[in-house]
């Protein structure tokens, strides 16, 4: 039983949306069911943007949770 959840936090530019959602993609492939939240702290993503990433954790992560600040 984990004490802690585990967590990822992904620091990206307005220009790099889709390296960012790439990132997340790779890491929910190579550690599925084990990333329980990611942080992505961002300059400028349209809302579009972090719609998409918000589903890519949830479809992906096996109930993950996303916060795109």
């Amino acid at each position: 039983m984990q004490k802690y959840k585990f967590g990822i936090l992904l620091a990206a530019t307005k220009d790099s949306a889709f390296t960012i959602g790439t990132l997340l993609l790779n890491i929910l492939y190579k550690m599925p069911n084990q990333v329980n939240v990611f942080y992505i702290i961002q300059d400028g993503f349209l809302p579009s943007d972090k719609r998409i990433m918000q589903e890519i954790v949830e479809s992906c992560g096996g109930g993950g949770k996303s916060r795109v600040c």
